[in-house]
């Protein structure tokens, strides 16, 4: 019998000589399947898997209990059906020599020195089975069959188990048996652990609770703890509410960008180039938020700035107080700084703009905003105003660098709209009527009947224009020579047009060298034809045709058809058959002719009438500026249906657009125009009705015109305005259909900064213009009243021009009104007087809070709170008298004095002068307690306390005025009879107390005198006796009277000494010491 391992072996392992175990396999019976391990037997059932290997045996538990116990050694010369280790169990008919081989197989390995591996394995394996077994017996996968491994799984799987038996040994080990525990026990550790995470702990505090003290009979020091909680608890939200003020002071009033401002400073100093992109912080990277204009803030917190401004803008009224993070009408200045305040509209240009502070500057505004003003007088009066031919003759004035092109531009619009200046009635049928178009216009379908409509609009009046142009020019150039045209006869268009045509062939310069004209009846007759339809004279052109119909039919019989039908279309298309026709013909004619043989203005004719290839939209041969390529391309372009358009005729005036913006972008780029350059391009987009395009594009070159045309286009309704709360800094924006917006708002309110303070009635009639966009849809037209009223608000309180906004005073308390009174019709007020009280009454507590009397007294007059100018009247009365004499006097600002209208010019003088232009506190008192009591509604709306103070500090003014001129007995009656000291107490200790009680009842703007007033009857006292002492020696009854008034004088004396010494602690520093000081030069110690 050979060992289980084969031939001794001393470095045999667990699982035997590897070399034998393969000689073993080499001599299994080929009908039996056997692994690495030995062959098992398939016809036992298979015991439960182990973890080393699939393990056959019997259906009973194994009789072994050791790990190596089943092991079937075979005897030498014989086949087996083992030839190799079966762990498990083996045949039944040898089982009874299980024990015998196990004790040999003991035996050698104690030989070999493999005792304490086999006694370790050997309990590792049947943990191992004991463990499988129950895994089995429990997951109920028994019938399952076990999982096969190969050596190097068995020494992965044994590394895996070592390095993890270290672990244990070193770390987990005090763990692995707790969660062997408690896994055994159905707890699951890992879902008990995050559930105990769960669980906050308790953390005792540091500090000792509060022990309530026991109860205190002592009341005074329970009320003095409470008086000392509730000063703590008051301190800390004084502090709160005061930390909490600071920072909403900070947020709404130091609003400075101030990454904005260093960009500024370097371009200013030439640290950077001008244009340039967002400066870069300290550290290289771009700063944030770095967009738009100075003043723009880049604070955090209470939403993001599109979400405040929309909230102020649309949710916080006008009425209370200024909802807009933006002031909408910027700050007062003159200069560029009008063409630099939209980020967009400042880098368009690679220069500065230019800054023009001249006389032909300020006199061209000037007559602007009188045009603007009778615009809004015409719109008071429902009456039709041509504002484009008013504001084209302005611009066409003399003086200043304007080119030529904003002229055109002015007279392309009028064609556009088909403006006529001799309509003035809105029923007229040829007025066109304010916002006439903007329902159209503003029509986001770029397919409906409005947008159409709109496209032929002003393709026809760009083609009309430029065809005007054209023939203005032609008469000029007739006119200036009269002996190369040789007009002679009647000055018919066509004779006109001849003419025209001498002087360019005599100049050389009607076809280029090498080409004849055709000559018809002493003419050229195709140069002729062309002409007249580049001059807009189509008529003309085909009764030309027809007087030579003779000769036509020799040259081309079917031009006179062609002519004819396209002079009758009012749309300048020919039929499919004709156009079918001219288009066969152009083409044979180009083909076909030799070359130079051909005459350009006959192919023109051509190309013109009949729309020929319109692949090539250019005229060869024939010299042409912008304004002939222009006119081309007009009466080329046709807007029609596009569904039913041949897709090669397809031509209308969004594809005039596409060109128009590719010249833009290849000529007219940052800077590169030349002086006054950019009129062509501007002139190219208000041809193509690119309008807003247009404006922001003439704004940062001339930003006075830019203005004017968008008042212009906006009174017609063809300006798309966004709203003011998604336009922060920017000229042009886009809307969700990628449409362009104008913020116009914004633009008028910063153009009056440049006149505002010396004209601001003419800029209440600019800020009136932004309603003219309230019909707008959705949001923006919401915004527009808003924000209308907003700039009119910062108007008011910036230039303090409140005599002429607001109204004025008549001398018998009328009042006058203002400007935007005036104007209340056209800025969308639903409720008229509340607005002006609530507008009025802003300005009036403003200027209150900044100490402008006559202004405050003014406002709140005109918002008929009449107790409230008493109040402040009494106020600046009761510091003007607080002053001790001899002291500078308290002069008030006076008011702004309105210019008199000449229907105030025809009223008695004085009548229609303010009633605030006045410096001194009493004389503005006088005036107004004088037209307030002459009138009963005025004077019902006054508290009687009011009314009373006045009077008394009217009166005490006047006290102090004779005390100043040293009439002591006039200023000492008059002292008396206020009945405020006790001059007539006769030394009577309970009249001066109540007198000294008296004093805590009285208005403080009265109360606050008593000291002054004791001081001032102290010193008559003392006067008066002076000088009823110098004239003793007249007499002897006249000596006693005197010596009796001396020594009344003398009780007063001691009277108000009484009467201070009670109120003392009410008086002021140092009047005490005076009184003292009087009282011992009277001599009353």
């Amino acid at each position: 019998m050979s060992s289980l391992f084969g031939t001794s072996a001393p470095s045999s392992n667990l699982f035997g000589n590897q070399g034998t175990t393969a000689a073993f396999t080499s001599q299994s019976q080929p009908g039996q399947t056997s692994n690495i391990f030995g062959n098992t037997n398939t016809s036992q059932p298979q015991a439960p898997p182990s973890l080393f290997s699939n393990l056959a045996g019997q259906s009973k538990p194994p009789a072994a209990a050791n790990a190596f116990a089943p092991l079937q050694p075979q005897p030498q010369g014989t086949t087996t059906a083992a030839g190799g280790i079966s762990f498990g169990g083996g045949n039944a008919p040898e089982a009874g020599q299980q024990n015998v081989q196990t004790d040999q197989l003991a035996q050698a390995q104690r030989q070999n020195g493999h005792s304490a591996q086999a006694a370790y394995f050997d309990s590792l394996l049947e943990k191992n089975k004991k463990r499988n077994r129950a895994v089995a017996e429990d997951s109920g996968f028994g019938d399952v069959p076990s999982l096969q491994l190969g050596l190097g799984d068995i020494s992965r799987k044994l590394r895996e188990i070592g390095t993890v038996g270290s672990k244990g040994r070193g770390e987990a080990s005090a763990d692995s048996k707790a969660h062997y525990l408690l896994a055994a026990s159905g707890v699951n550790p890992g879902t008990t652990i995050r559930d105990l995470k769960s669980f906050t702990t308790y953390v005792p505090s540091t500090t000792e609770p509060e022990v309530r003290a026991d109860w205190d009979p002592d009341s005074h020091k329970y009320v003095e703890q409470l008086q000392q909680q509730s000063t703590l608890k008051m301190i800390a939200e004084g502090i709160t509410r005061a930390q909490r003020n600071f920072d909403a002071y900070l947020e709404e009033n130091i609003d400075i960008n101030w990454d904005v401002q260093r960009k500024k400073i370097y371009e200013h100093f030439g640290l950077v180039p001008k244009g340039s992109e967002k400066l870069s912080d300290s550290t290289g990277q771009p700063s944030p938020g770095v967009k738009g204009s100075f003043g723009k803030s880049t604070r955090g917190g209470r939403g993001t700035t599109l979400d405040r401004q929309r909230q102020g803008t649309l949710n916080r009224s006008v009425f209370g107080r200024s909802g807009m993070q933006k002031s909408v009408i910027g700050t007062p200045g003159v200069g560029n700084g009008n063409a630099t305040a939209f980020g967009d509209a400042s880098e368009k240009s690679g220069l500065d703009p230019p800054v023009q502070n001249d006389r032909f500057l300020r006199e061209k505004q000037a007559s602007f905003a009188q045009k603007v003003q009778l615009l809004n007088e015409a719109r008071l009066k429902d009456l039709c105003y041509p504002v484009l031919q008013e504001l084209g003759s302005v611009q066409g004035q003399a003086g200043g660098d304007s080119p030529s092109q904003l002229i055109d531009a002015y007279k392309a619009l009028i064609e556009i709209v088909k403006e006529n200046p001799e309509v003035t009635s809105p029923t007229d049928p040829r007025a066109v009527k304010e916002r006439q178009f903007a329902n159209d216009y503003l029509d986001e379908a770029p397919t409906s009947a409005k947008a159409l409509k709109i496209r032929r609009m002003i393709i026809d009046g760009s083609r009309r224009a430029l065809e005007k142009q054209f023939f203005s020019n032609l008469e000029l150039l007739v006119t200036r020579n009269p002996r190369e045209a040789s007009l002679g006869g009647i000055p018919t268009i066509v004779n006109k047009v001849r003419a025209y045509i001498r002087i360019r062939n005599a100049r050389k310069d009607l076809v280029p060298d090498g080409l004849e004209l055709q000559i018809l009846v002493g003419d050229c007759c195709w140069a002729l034809i062309f002409f007249l339809l580049r001059s807009g004279f189509v008529k003309e052109a085909a009764e030309y045709v027809s007087t030579n119909v003779g000769a036509f039919r020799a040259l081309d019989r079917n031009f006179i058809t062609w002519i004819t039908e396209y002079a009758k279309d009012p749309n300048r298309r020919l039929s499919r058959n004709q156009q079918d026709r001219i288009n066969a013909d152009y083409q044979q004619r180009t083909r076909v002719a030799p070359e130079n043989s051909l005459d350009p203005y006959r192919m023109a004719c051509y190309k013109i009438i009949g729309r020929c290839e319109l692949s090539k939209r250019s005229i060869d041969n024939i010299s042409q500026g912008v304004e002939d390529w222009m006119w081309l391309q007009f009466s080329l372009a046709r807007e029609v249906n596009r569904a039913e358009e041949v897709a090669n005729e397809v031509y209308g005036l969004e594809e005039v657009r596409g060109m128009i913006r590719e010249i833009g972008q290849r000529h007219f780029q940052k800077g590169s125009e030349g002086p006054g350059g950019y009129g062509t391009f501007f002139f190219l987009q208000i041809l193509g009705g690119l309008f807003e395009h247009a404006i922001a594009y003439l704004y940062s070159h001339s930003y006075v015109s830019a203005v004017h045309f968008a008042i212009a286009l906006n009174f017609y309704g063809l300006l798309r305005v966004s709203d003011f709360a998604t336009s922060e800094s920017e000229l042009l924006t886009y809307s969700t259909q990628e449409l362009p917006q104008i913020s116009f708002g914004r633009m008028v309110g910063y153009y009056t900064r440049d006149f505002r303070t010396s004209n601001a009635v003419a800029a209440v009639d600019y800020l009136t213009l932004i309603c003219l966009n309230v019909d707008l849809p959705g949001e923006a037209g919401k915004s527009q009243a808003p924000l209308c009223h907003e700039a009119l608000r910062e108007l008011v309180l910036e230039t303090r021009e409140f005599a002429q906004l607001l109204g004025d005073v008549r001398a018998d308390g009328t009042r006058i009104k203002g400007a935007i009174e005036q104007r209340l019709r056209l800025i969308g007020i639903a409720d008229q007087e509340a607005f002006l009280r609530t507008v009025t009454l802003q300005a009036a507590s403003i200027a209150d809070d900044n100490g402008r009397t006559t202004d405050a007294v003014l406002l709140y007059h005109l918002a008929e709170d009449y107790d409230n100018v008493i109040t402040i009247v009494n106020r600046s009365l009761s510091d003007a008298i607080a002053l001790d004499i001899g002291e500078e006097k308290l002069k008030l600002q006076p008011l702004k004095p309105r210019e008199l209208s000449q229907q105030d010019q025809r009223t008695p003088e004085g009548s229609s002068l303010s009633l605030a232009t006045v410096d001194d506190p009493a004389i503005l008192a006088k005036n107004m307690i004088q037209v307030y009591n002459g009138n009963a509604l005025y004077y019902q709306k006054i508290r009687s306390a009011n009314r009373d103070s006045c009077g008394v500090l009217l009166r005490i003014s006047e006290a102090k005025r004779l005390v100043e001129s040293d009439k002591w007995a006039d200023a000492l009656d008059i002292i008396s009879s206020l009945n405020l000291l006790p001059l007539n107490a006769n030394s009577s200790i309970p009249i001066i107390r109540s007198h000294a009680n008296t004093l805590s009842t009285l208005p403080t703007v009265v109360s606050r005198l008593i000291g002054s007033l004791l001081l001032w009857t102290m010193t008559c006292i003392s006067r008066q006796r002076e000088v009823l002492s110098g004239d003793g020696g007249q007499g002897g009854f006249e000596s006693e009277t005197r010596r009796a008034m001396r020594e009344q004088l003398v009780g007063k004396a001691k009277d108000l000494m009484v009467f201070a010494g009670l109120v003392k602690l009410r008086l002021g520093k140092g009047v005490w010491d005076g009184i003292v000081g009087g009282a011992g030069e009277v001599g009353v110690y």
